[in-house]
């Protein structure tokens, strides 16, 4: 007689996905309930496979940090876990995000549980073989002790790497102001990326632009650095900075996301997809506000353009026109702010065909993936040999690969 027990795993994990929240599979010490982690405790006791295959797919897919006591603990209990009754299989914590990063001397508030270079390197080396992203928040320096870039460098898969400056101005010294950025590693970026030979995703957050370390290219020859081909700058990050790294990266930058660079001036934009406008193969847009700026560009090898910058669906046909010299196969039309409330109708679908040439696949992103078009709009793209493709979520480089 056929009991739960003897379920395929395919038919398990569709059980366990319905039971088990996603706070499972984003677990934040600070703030997990108890009533996920009971769950997960009940089930994975049941036998040694049920236990394997939730420890193997939903413990800890997620990580985030914010409190080094809370981080001690995780730690500690971790490395007295090694071995779990009914399991031999170990977590496997491919997001690791780390928030309240002090990186230099003693914290100056002791009420302040801030999370410590050491701290991280022990949350590191739990799971340095699952780890493909990393995430850093610092609020104090932009400075790693050797021993931590180096922690960094043994994540056998790290491919994305996410950081964030934002400095609690509370701890700064009344004299701040007047002294200069001696506690700042010049050479941050590098030494840390240098670290990372792996890495293929650099995406640059807020950061506190008065206290940013330069980058020269005086020192580009001094680091070997990684065979990066994303760069992402999120909304507030710093243009010069931005433009800096691009410019370290560009021999093997091929993709570029763009949200809102801190200064929103055009000059800005302009300069950044100029040094990259024969480089890039895909391109991100989240700001009309660039499409303003950049009219006189022209880009070569690109292939995938994704839009993100308009309302109800449509784009704005004049400033799309920029593109239509790019060899572009791949166009892909965010709705995420406001979901479109008309379907595509045959003149937007004509209108792009005919200022895409090269157009192969048409994709509709941040809609459900059962959505379709309407009949003659599908039968409209089935004649001029365009694909239409519906996404929820997908990365610049899971589209790429379309």
């Amino acid at each position: 007689m056929a009991d739960i027990s003897n379920l395929p795993n395919e038919v398990l994990e569709l059980i366990f996905q319905s039971i088990l929240s996603e706070n499972t599979r984003r677990y934040d010490i600070e703030t997990q309930g108890k009533k996920p982690a009971e769950s997960v405790g009940k089930l994975r006791s049941v036998c040694r496979r049920w236990s394997s295959l939730i420890t193997d797919r939903h413990l800890y897919q997620t990580l985030e940090i914010s409190c080094g006591t809370r981080a001690m603990e995780f730690i500690n209990h971790q490395k007295a876990s090694l071995a779990p009754p009914f399991s031999d299989v170990r977590p496997k914590c491919r997001v690791l995000k780390i928030y309240q990063f002090w990186t230099f001397g003693a914290p100056p508030d002791k009420d302040w549980d801030m999370v410590t270079p050491a701290l991280i390197e022990g949350l590191i080396e739990l799971f340095n073989n699952t780890i493909v992203e990393l995430e850093l928040e610092f609020i104090d320096t932009l400075s790693l002790p050797d021993s931590t870039i180096q922690t960094i460098g043994r994540i056998k898969n790290l491919r994305t790497l996410r950081l964030r400056n934002m400095r609690v101005k509370a701890f700064d010294s009344p004299d701040s102001e007047d002294e200069d950025d001696s506690d700042n590693d010049p050479h941050f970026f590098y030494s840390l990326l240098s670290a990372a030979q792996e890495l293929k995703c650099l995406i640059i957050a807020r950061f506190d632009t008065d206290h940013l370390p330069k980058i020269s290219e005086s020192d580009l020859a001094r680091f070997q650095l990684p065979s990066i081909t994303h760069l992402v700058a999120e909304e507030y990050s710093p243009a010069n900075l931005v433009l800096s790294l691009a410019l370290a990266l560009k021999p093997t930058l091929t993709m570029l996301s763009i949200f809102q660079l801190i200064y929103d001036h055009a000059d800005n934009y302009v300069a950044l997809l100029e040094l990259l406008q024969d480089k890039l193969q895909g391109l991100q847009i989240m700001s009309r506000r660039i499409l303003d700026t950049i009219s006189n560009l022209t880009f070569s090898s690109l292939r995938l353009l994704h839009i993100d910058a308009y309302k109800y669906g449509r784009p704005d046909y004049l400033k799309l026109a920029m593109f239509s010299h790019a060899p572009i196969e791949v166009l892909v039309l965010s709705s995420h702010y406001k979901p479109p409330r008309q379907h595509p109708d045959r003149p937007f679908l004509l209108n792009l065909f005919d200022k895409f040439r090269s157009l192969r696949r048409l994709v509709f992103y941040g809609m459900d993936p059962k959505y379709s078009l309407p009949e003659d709009c599908s039968k409209l793209c089935q004649d001029h040999q365009v694909e239409c493709l519906y996404r929820d979520n997908s990365s610049l480089s899971e589209l790429m690969e379309l």
